[in-house]
């Protein structure tokens, strides 16, 4: 299947595109649930394949048409809302174990191979726990939190 793709590269250029997957009969408006570290995209007028990896994009778009819409403006709901510091999360371990506690909203949770969780039940006598992220079957965001508890975070 090829799905047209418009890459913007991190260091500013722009590749314009298909990338082609195995899945033959998978629908053009459905897109892969991962993408290859390593990928080709076939020039969308032809040409030889450009070959890159994930780690040199800054993000593959998966587009309709090469076109684009030059007029259009991104549409942004919370541009005048203030950011919370901490997000409410469940998570459940390999194990089945389910737990429930505050992490910080930055991009460590993206970046790191662990995070910080502080437990909800404030008279634990956990103060913190470091959850790697290969120990988890689950997780999910439940809300936003604006303050910390009394709870004092871990430096």
């Amino acid at each position: 299947m090829l799905h047209p793709v418009v890459v913007h590269l991190k260091d500013s250029r722009v590749l314009r595109g298909y990338y082609r997957t195995s899945e033959s009969t998978i629908s053009p408006s459905v897109v892969p649930g991962d993408l290859p570290t390593s990928m080709l995209i076939e020039p969308a007028d032809g040409g030889e394949a450009n070959s890159l990896t994930l780690e040199d994009a800054k993000a593959v778009f998966f587009v309709h048409n090469f076109a684009g819409s030059p007029a259009q403006r991104d549409v942004r709901f919370f541009d005048s809302v203030s950011i919370h510091p901490y997000l409410w999360v469940r998570m459940t371990f390999l194990d089945g174990e389910i737990m429930e506690g505050r992490i910080t909203n930055n991009m460590d949770l993206l970046t790191e191979r662990a995070f910080r969780l502080f437990p909800v039940d404030e008279l634990t006598n956990n103060r913190c726990l470091f959850v790697p992220k290969g120990s988890l079957r689950s997780f999910q965001i439940i809300g936003m939190l604006e303050e910390q508890s009394r709870q004092l975070e871990v430096a």
